[in-house]
C-alpha cells in the first residue's frame, strides 16, 4: 500500500504527476550508518539493506516498540521509503517514518503513522521540500515484548516519476500469477484435492510516447542499468487510484532497450518483472 504525505500529494498534483507510474531503486540507506534495537542472532540491521528478502532484520522486542535508524553523515533528502518482506501486520503493529537533525528530537516525516492490514510491502511517499536531515528512521509502535518482527526490505530513498501515464493494456497481478499445484484425480476421474507447491508473480509493463530526454537522464540510465542487472526496485503504476499496486520487483526476462515510437522524440520501454510475493 501506498501513503503519501499531504504536502507530497499538494507537489505531485501541481507537476500533474499525482498518477504517473514510478519505479524506486537506489537504496541511499544502504551507505548509512545503521543503529536502532539490539537485534537477535542473525538479524542484523544489514540485512534489511542487502536488496534482498530472505536474510532480514530481526529486533529483540522487550517493549511495545523497536527502531531501525539511519545515520546519513549529512542532511539527506528522502522523497521515497518503503518497507517488504516483513510480518508487520501478523503482530497488529503500526510504524511512522521519522527524520531529525540531531538524532535526539524526532518528527514524522508527513506520512503519519502507517498500521497495515498484510505483510504487502509498504511504500511511504513523503515530503520533500525542506526536509533535508541527517538522521532517518522507521520507528515501529503497537508491538508486544517477544514479538519476533522483522523486515526483509528496509528502504530510504528517492522516487523517480515517469512523464506519462498507463492508460491501458496493463495486467496489475491482484493474485498471484503462477500457481504450480500438485493434484489428486482418482481413477474415476474425481478430484481428490490439490497442494500448491510454488507461487510467483510477474508483471509486464509497456510505457510509451515518452520524452527522449527522459530515457536519456541519468537517472532512468543508473535505474536501467540497475533493472539489466538484475537488482531489486519499487514499483508502482498508478499510485494514487490503486494505491495497493506497489511491488518489490526485479528483471524477468530481458533488458529494457527503448524504441523509438515515432517521428517525433519519444521512445518506448518494456519491463518485464517478477514480484516477491511474501
Amino acid at each position: 500500500m501506498i501513503y503519501t504525505a499531504s504536502a507530497r500529494t499538494t507537489a505531485l498534483t501541481t507537476a500533474g504527476e499525482l498518477n504517473n507510474p514510478f519505479v524506486a531503486w537506489s537504496n541511499l540507506g544502504a551507505a548509512a550508518t545503521l543503529g536502532g534495537t539490539t537485534v537477535l542472532t542473525g538479524g542484523e540491521a544489514a540485512n534489511a539493506v542487502s536488496g534482498s528478502t530472505y536474510d532480514k532484520w530481526r529486533p529483540d522486542v522487550t517493549a511495545t516498540t523497536a527502531v531501525l535508524s539511519f545515520d546519513f553523515g549529512s542532511a539527506t533528502v528522502i522523497s521515497f521509503a518503503a518497507l517488504a518482506a516483513h510480518n508487520l501486520s501478523t503482530y497488529g503493529g503500526s510504524v511512522i517514518l521519522q527524520n531529525s537533525t540531531d538524532g535526539v528530537s524526532w518528527s514524522s516525516a508527513g506520512v503519519g503513522t502507517i498500521t497495515p492490514t498484510d505483510n504487502s510491502a509498504i511504500a511511504m511517499r513523503a515530503d520533500t521540500a525542506g526536509t533535508a536531515k541527517r538522521y532517518w528512521r522507521f520507528y515501529f509502535t503497537g508491538l508486544t515484548a517477544g514479538d519476533l518482527l522483522s523486515v526483509g526490505v528496509a528502504f530510504l530513498g528517492n522516487d523517480l516519476i515517469f512523464p506519462r501515464r498507463f492508460y491501458q493494456g496493463f495486467a496489475p497481478p491482484i493474485t498471484p500469477t503462477e500457481v504450480q499445484l500438485q493434484s489428486n484425480v482418482s481413477v474415476g476421474g474425481h478430484p481428490m484435492g490439490s497442494s500448491v507447491i510454488t507461487r510467483g508473480t510477474k508483471i509486464s509493463a509497456s510505457v510509451r510516447n515518452v520524452p527522449e530526454s527522459f530515457i536519456r537522464g541519468a537517472d532512468w540510465i543508473d535505474f536501467q542499468t540497475q533493472f539489466g542487472e538484475g537488482k531489486p526496485f519499487f514499483f508502482a503504476w498508478r499510485p494514487t487510484t490503486y494505491a495497493q499496486d506497489v511491488w518489490y520487483a526485479w528483471r524477468d526476462g530481458g533488458v529494457i532497450q527503448p524504441t523509438n515510437s515515432g517521428p517525433r522524440d519519444f521512445m518506448s520501454v518494456e519491463m518485464a518483472m517478477r514480484a516477491y510475493n511474501g
